[in-house]
């Protein structure tokens, strides 16, 4: 019985044969047309059993020789086994890799080329670790005909043997490294667009022209790369396009162009009209309240700025502006009123509105249209005594007060004008009922433009008689303070001298001044009526004698004034001293300062109405403090003359600490 096995052919089926399917074949020595015989179970049975027996014996000795073949290529490569065309039968690994990168070295040596839009770029096949992976290779070689059982193993060992065994070459080489290569290398040839620039600077429009960027694809580069870097029969030189994609800019030259061209439209001088009253805005000046700025659709135009608009029209804005008059009234001789001087309505700008209907015109000529004038925002003040109430109580108003004030035409009140001049600004001032009277508010900026000279002051408790501008001008704010006082009105602000004048009522003077610190002292009354009253202010000359005088017109309430006599108290008594100067001739003696005891005073003022009831019940109180005469002794210029008289002036009497002296006071 023989047996045999072949990994290609089927052997033909006899009758009396295996399975087929087993691969063996079984034949037998008995002859053709022999007859049955009683012994023949007896020979199936032998057969069967030698049968096995070869079998085993078979399997024994195929095992065996499996097991020597592989002992013999335990760690190397079969015979027959080779990687394209390098053969690595019976190599051990290390040497098998040796063989295979000698024969592979040239897979990585070549250069990937990639066509940008601006540039050519190169980047080696070693930079991104192209080569022969030949340690996958020498594996895959060691692992042929190493698995399987002992027969696939002995049929796989024949075959290689017998036929050999052809592996393909394999490639390998790194993803990330050749993905960051080329976004670095394409990312250095990117531009970020960058948009135009349009703006006023200096009242010019200055623009920065725009520029298109570009991109590329670095992924898409990088796959159309390995697509055919993995390949092994990929040429040395790999040339791949590399697309750019421009970037326009959010903002280009064309919108920079339209806006200055709307921009230039817009800066045109600004006409303000309303009735036959018209006001210029300057294109230099519109110019300044325009910008640019882009809109959320990507658009750049100009732009009005309102709060510069507002903050612009200041200077129409004190053209435009006036302040309400009262009407005011005609005194004939007699001190009668003969008549009334209509009042006006004041008026201001109404800097917001006009500001937003500005805009709107400048927006308008954005839009193409023409410029048309625009009509100013005003608010509308009127007096508080109109033409009608003062001819209603013109016929019914009569002089309800007067006082007079006599000063000596000096150098100390300007020869007068200090004086005159506030009392002649007040003249026809008409008090609406409920107003107010403040005197510097009526009197306006002291200014020598306006005929001030200076004049005396008392500084820190001396008289000085050139100290302040419009020095005396207290003689005109007593003056007037005392002919509201009679009238019964509702007195304000007050504040006595330093020390005492013997011109003015006793505790009834009224200083006024405007300190250089900023301090201000003024006085002021209230029209509680409810009739208008007109104060009319006098300027009388006689000689070097001078008089100021305010008259009050009103209709008639039927009010009653009362004063008390003043209380005096405190009496601190004054003396003289005499002091030597050089300033003087030998002998020469000039008072500079006048003895004035110092006193605290009070008067009470009652005001009745016409039926006897009490309006108003003032208490004034005045603290005068004490200033020493002084006479200055002439001693010539010479070092050598005797000594003047120094007299011991008389000690005071202890008294209160005095108010506080205004600094610089002006005068009365």
């Amino acid at each position: 019985m023989t047996a045999s096995i072949d990994n290609d052919q089927t052997p033909d089926t006899a009758p009396g044969a295996a399975d087929p399917e087993d691969g063996i074949v079984v034949t037998s020595p008995e002859p053709a047309g022999a007859a049955p015989t009683g012994r023949r179970p007896s020979l199936r049975l032998r057969f069967a059993v030698a049968f096995l027996v070869s079998m085993l014996a078979a399997l024994v000795l195929g095992t065996g020789a499996i097991y020597a073949y592989e002992q013999h290529h335990t760690g190397r490569v079969l015979p027959g086994v080779r990687v394209g065309a390098v053969d690595l039968s019976g190599l051990e690994r290390e040497a098998a890799i040796a063989r295979l990168t000698d024969a592979y070295s040239g897979y990585g040596q070549g250069r990937v080329v990639i066509h940008a839009s601006v540039a050519e770029l190169s980047i080696p096949f070693v930079d991104f670790h192209r080569r022969a992976d030949v340690e996958a290779m020498a594996d895959a070689a060691l692992a042929v005909g190493r698995s399987g059982s002992p027969v696939d193993r002995a049929v796989s060992e024949v075959r290689t043997a017998l036929r050999g065994v052809a592996l393909e070459p394999r490639i390998t080489l790194d993803p990330d490294a050749l993905a960051a290569r080329v976004e670095r290398e394409l990312g250095a040839l990117e531009l970020d667009s960058v948009d135009g620039t349009i703006a006023y600077v200096d009242g010019e429009i200055l623009t920065t022209p725009a520029r298109w960027g570009r991109s590329y694809d670095a992924a898409a580069v990088t796959a159309a790369i390995l697509d055919r870097a993995a390949r092994i029969d990929a040429p040395t030189e790999i040339s791949v396009d590399a697309t750019m994609s421009p970037l326009q800019p959010a903002i280009d030259d064309t919108d920079t162009q339209i806006a200055r061209t709307t921009a230039e439209r817009m800066a045109e001088d600004v006409t303000l009209a309303m009735g036959k009253e018209s006001w210029t805005v300057s294109a230099a000046d519109v110019r300044g309240w325009l910008s640019f700025e882009t809109t959320p659709d990507g658009r750049v135009q100009p732009t009005v700025d309102q709060a510069k608009v507002e903050e612009g029209l200041a200077a129409i804005a004190k053209k435009i502006q006036s302040a309400p008059k009262n009407a005011t009234f005609l005194v004939g001789k007699g001190g009668a009123v003969v008549g009334v001087t209509p009042g006006r309505n004041g008026r201001s700008l109404d800097g917001k509105v006009t500001a937003e209907r500005i805009a709107a015109a400048l927006a308008a000529r954005a839009a193409g249209q023409l410029g048309a004038p625009v009509e100013p925002a005003l608010v509308v003040t009127k007096p508080a005594l109109s033409t009608e109430e003062a001819e209603k109580a013109a016929p019914l108003m009569t002089r309800i007060s007067t006082w007079k004030t006599y000063f000596p035409i000096s150098e100390k009140n300007g020869y007068g004008a200090n004086i005159w001049i506030p009392a002649l600004t007040i003249d026809g001032y008409v008090l609406a009922p409920g107003e107010t009277f403040d005197f510097w508010k009526a009197v306006g900026p002291v200014t020598r433009e306006k005929g001030y000279r200076d004049g005396g002051a008392i500084i820190n408790g001396k008289t000085e008689p050139q100290g302040a501008l419009a020095g005396g001008i207290c003689s005109c704010s007593t003056t007037l303070f005392n002919a509201a006082l009679r009238a019964g009105l509702d007195m304000g602000a007050r504040r006595n001298h330093y020390y005492y004048i013997d011109r003015y009522p006793l505790g009834l003077d009224a200083t006024v001044f405007i300190s250089a610190s900023g301090s201000t002292q003024t006085m002021s009354f209230t029209n509680d009526t409810k009739y208008p009253i007109l104060i009319r202010g006098y300027k009388i000359k006689s000689g070097n004698r001078g008089y100021v005088q305010f008259d009050l017109y009103s209709v008639p309430t039927g009010r009653k004034v009362s004063f008390t006599k003043p209380i005096v108290k405190n009496v601190k008594p004054a003396t003289t001293k005499t002091q030597s100067t050089t300033t003087l001739a030998a002998g020469a003696r000039k008072q500079v300062e006048y003895p004035v005891d110092g006193k605290d005073v009070w008067v009470t003022r009652t005001v009745r109405d016409a039926s006897g009831a009490v309006i108003h019940s003032d208490t004034y109180y005045s603290h005068y403090s004490r200033v020493d005469g002084l006479i200055l002794v002439g001693k010539g210029s010479s070092s050598g003359g005797g000594s003047s008289p120094s007299p011991t002036p008389t000690p005071p009497a202890a008294s209160p600490p005095p108010t506080t002296s205004p600094e610089p006071s002006s005068s009365g």
